[in-house]
């Protein structure tokens, strides 16, 4: 069973490689929705550079975007379907 209570000090960091899809609930739509962001599975990846805290680089199938973790599930953390919140 997957914990989803956070640590003191917010979300703990995805580690490069974890796959993620979108939080069906938490999900917040932007303009490069429009390409494909958040579409199918997405991989963490090297940030080209320091992100702000909370943020991760994803691979998308589509393209690469920052994302907020928040916004994000683990493929093994995902809500059953029908409920839209840990």
């Amino acid at each position: 069973m997957t914990d989803f209570s956070l640590p003191q000090g917010g979300l703990p960091e995805l580690p490069v490689g974890t796959r993620v899809v979108r939080h069906p609930a938490l999900w917040q739509p932007n303009e490069f929705d429009s390409w494909g962001r958040g579409e199918g599975v997405g991989v963490v990846v090297e940030p080209p550079f320091p992100l702000d805290p909370g943020e991760v680089d994803v691979r998308w199938p589509a393209g690469r975007c920052f994302e907020m973790q928040s916004g994000l599930c683990t493929l093994d953390s995902m809500p059953p379907a029908g409920q839209n919140s840990p």
